[in-house]
């Protein structure tokens, strides 16, 4: 009975660090935010055949702008001669993650820009920023999802010179490219660079620069942690893409629920040797 419970114990366990996968992806369809300039989504039936029971097939098709909705840049994106999504190494698709936290900064400040202290004072509480690392700001922008005025922050949501939200600052960037080595830098707005920028230098460093990959309009920041999680970007290998939407997700891996989790194996083990 002993070991039962504990089989039992452990299959929970098991399950519940499983079950706590958390989506960084909002949902593509009609209301999906793109930039002034792409195409709107479009989602369209093929067929379907219907029998006695129901459907028992169908097919649909869709369009979509590569940089559109929860979304990666790829260096091609704005670099002449950067990799085009088909190119990128598999290996910088995902990464531990870190979250950092500057919804109250960019509340008091639409125009917020993150800067090399906002790195720093991070670092201080939660440690250095891991090599290969996926670092994603949370803005608290998410809320607005997917009210096209409140994301750019204005009425002419055609307008980018009217944009108003908060991004990273260029001297931010140079100290994480200089000091770290990340696999990818994003965040819960359409862009790293603040809205009133115009000549998007954060994005050229990343992706010009260092080749990191961009992440945009990323959703749920607010159910990660700072640290403690493995982030997945779920790219299509879309030959000559300068970006494609993707399906984000992150797992975590928290020290202390493999701990219980292996506990709880060892001692299941050494019940059944005594079975035995």
């Amino acid at each position: 009975m002993h070991a039962l419970c504990l089989l039992v114990s452990t299959c929970l366990c098991l399950s519940l660090a499983q079950d706590e996968i958390v989506d960084l992806t909002h949902t593509f369809g009609k209301k999906t935010i793109y930039w002034p300039g792409n195409p709107p989504f479009n989602f369209s039936n093929v067929f379907r055949l219907t029998g006695t029971t129901g459907y028992i097939a169908e097919a649909n098709a869709f369009q979509t702008a590569e940089h559109s909705g929860t979304h990666m840049d790829a260096p091609r994106h704005f670099c002449p001669d950067g990799k085009r999504m088909h190119e990128l190494d598999m290996n910088r698709l995902s990464g531990p993650g870190v979250v950092i936290d500057v919804r109250k900064q960019s509340e008091a400040n639409r125009d917020f820009q993150a800067t090399e202290q906002t790195f720093r004072d991070w670092e201080e509480e939660h440690g250095t920023i891991p090599d290969g690392a996926i670092v994603l700001f949370n803005f608290g922008w998410d809320k607005f999802w997917p009210d096209r005025k409140l994301i750019f922050n204005t009425d002419d949501v055609m307008n980018p010179s009217t944009f108003h939200y908060p991004g990273v600052s260029l001297n931010a960037t140079k100290w994480l490219t200089s000091n770290r080595k990340v696999h990818a830098v994003g965040g819960d707005t359409p862009s790293p660079d603040y809205g009133q920028s115009s000549l998007f230098e954060t994005h050229v460093m990343l992706l010009c620069d260092h080749g990191i990959i961009i992440l945009e309009n990323v959703a749920n920041l607010n159910s990660m942690p700072a640290t403690g999680t493995k982030v997945y970007i779920g790219a299509l290998k879309l030959e000559n893409g300068s970006g494609t939407p993707v399906r984000l997700f992150a797992v975590p891996m928290s020290s202390a629920s493999v701990a219980r989790c292996s506990v709880l194996l060892l001692a299941l083990i050494f019940s059944l040797k005594a079975l035995l």
